[in-house]
């Protein structure tokens, strides 16, 4: 029986898109704490419910890469780590958001490379 060439354009785009959607997760999450950090939220409830919002959403988006467990799955949890951590006070620790983009760009540049895998 004859080889036939598969086109892994689909499953490449589909990782794309997973990983893309991971990322704007995340980002938006992040925010939420900004915005509480910073008193924008008119009550701790609302604060909270937008938590719970954003945190329900990333980890939709962080289940499909934990699923499949191959990628940047190690990268994408220390992520998710680091929002959460973000969570559990109530003042912006220092140096926060710098390592929060270390580990969104470690997240990046793990799913670029996963990407390029791809034949």
């Amino acid at each position: 029986m004859p080889k036939v060439a598969q086109d892994w354009t689909p499953i490449y785009l589909a990782h794309r898109q997973t990983y893309a959607a991971f990322l704007t997760a995340t980002d938006a999450e992040a925010r939420v704490s900004w915005h509480r950090w910073r008193g924008d939220y008119p009550s701790k409830e609302t604060a909270l419910a937008e938590t719970d919002a954003a945190y329900t959403r990333t980890q939709g988006e962080f289940n499909m890469i934990d699923l499949e467990g191959i990628g940047p799955v190690a990268e994408a949890r220390a992520l998710v780590d680091c929002i959460r951590a973000m969570h559990g006070v109530d003042v912006e620790p220092p140096g926060t958001w710098e390592e929060f983009t270390r580990l969104r760009e470690a997240f990046v540049t793990a799913a670029r490379d996963h990407l390029s895998a791809h034949p």
